[in-house]
This record gives structure tokens, sequence and C-alpha cells, in this order.
């Protein structure tokens, strides 16, 4: 009697193992630590679908502080993210196979804290969420969110360096080169200037304010050239009329 409530008992509890195994799997990240403020890849591993039905989608919400998120699919899957939300669609991953999901990003640089992931696996029939967070240190739970823990210090950040490459490159040229083309402009304006309105004279002391010649000017020197030259021959004229009587 004895040994067939032993058997029973052991039976009983390989059935209740069986059971509770799938159930029991959790889907931890990979890191579970990592320094606050790094920037690194992360992984989480489906191990199993939803009583036997494959998995088709995964969504997953960003703890807060978390930025430069990126998915990084299966091939077959597809990744996006929308605010703070990573969704993989794709598959489907069967009940019995594993399936890491992996997402770049930057974590909060907060040393010492524990982090979230909330998660929900969709499969063809049914789903589970992973979105239980404990309310107390070391409470278990039937299905708790992915969770890693910060450690310090946090990491420094590199894009000081970037920030003070910009004036050096950018302000020195642009306050060398303005100078060399004003001069140059200014200099040809002036030549311009100058060459119009040295020939603008020219050409007003030969016309008067009608544009008319000074024709009355130089027929009055004509007549004073033409009386001077009749008295001229007038003169040797009559000079040679006297020698030739004499």
């Amino acid at each position: 009697m004895f040994r067939r409530a032993a058997v029973l008992c052991l039976a009983l509890s390989a059935v209740g193992f069986a059971v509770a195994a799938p159930a029991s799997a959790h889907i931890d990240p990979d890191p579970t630590e990592a320094q606050a403020g790094a920037a690194l890849s992360v992984g989480f591993t489906v191990e199993h679908g939803c009583d036997g039905s494959p998995t088709v989608q995964l969504d997953m919400r960003l703890p807060e502080g978390v930025t430069d998120a990126s998915p990084d699919p299966l091939d077959g899957w597809d990744g996006s993210i929308d605010g703070d939300v990573i969704t993989f669609v794709g598959g489907p991953l069967p009940d019995d196979v594993e399936g890491t999901f992996s997402v770049s990003m930057t974590l909060p640089p907060t040393p010492d804290a524990t982090i979230y992931f909330p998660f929900v696996q969709r499969c063809e029939e049914g789903e589970i969420r992973w979105i239980a967070i404990p309310t107390e240190p070391g409470e278990e739970l039937d299905e708790p969110a992915p969770a890693m823990l910060l450690t310090g210090p946090a990491a420094t950040t590199t894009t000081v360096p970037a920030s003070t490459s910009v004036p050096a490159t950018t302000v020195a040229p642009a306050t060398t080169a303005a100078p060399a083309t004003s001069p140059a402009a200014t200099d040809v304006v002036a030549t311009t200037e100058v060459a119009a309105t040295s020939s603008v004279p020219a050409v007003a002391v030969s016309t008067d304010e009608n544009g008319d010649s000074n024709t009355g000017t130089i027929f009055f020197i004509l007549s004073l050239l033409a009386i001077a030259g009749m008295g001229v021959y007038v003169y040797f004229r009559s000079r040679s009329a006297r020698a030739a009587a004499g």
C-alpha cells in the first residue's frame, strides 16, 4: 500500500512539474546587469509559445529614460518602434523553439536602480503578458516583466568633443573670407565711377546746352580773318602800283 502511494505521488509530481515548467519560464534580458548610461544591445529570449501555439508578435515597452532604441529582428521578422514601444512581427516561432530578440539602446544614467521591460508575447492562439512588477524584493511572480539592474558609476557621454570642434571649423573661415571680397567690390565700383565722371566733361565742352555747335562764334572769326585778308591784299596791291609808276 505504502509503495503504491509513493509511486502515485512521484507520478503526480512529474506531471505537475511538466505542466508548470513552461509557465514558470521567464524572459530575462541579457545582460541582467549593466552600467547605468551605457549604450549596448540587450537580448530577450522567448523560451516557449502559448500552450503549444507558436509566437507571431512581441510588444515591449521601454523603461523611462532609455534613449536611442533600435530593434534588431531575427530573420523572418520585422522590427519597429512607436514612441516607447518596440514591436517584432513575423515568424511564426514554434512553441518548442527559443528565439532571442535584440534591441540596441542607451540605458538611463541612474545607478543602483532596477528597470523593467513589460513584454506581451502574442501567439496564433492566446498570449502571455510578461508585465508583472514586484512590489517588494524577492517577490515571486507568475509572469514577471524582464528586469535589469543598473550599476554605477554612470557611463560618461561621448558627445562633448564634437561640440568643442564646431567653432574652430566654421567661424574662422567665414570671418576671414568676408573682408577679402568687400574691398574688391568697392574698387570695381570706384573705378567705374571715376571713368564715367571723367568722360562726361569731354563731351559737355564740345556742345552747348541744346546740343548745337558754336557756329556763330566760328563764323564771326572767319569774317574777321576775311576782312584782315582783304586789307593785306589792298595794301600789297597799292604798293605794287606805286612801284610800277615810279
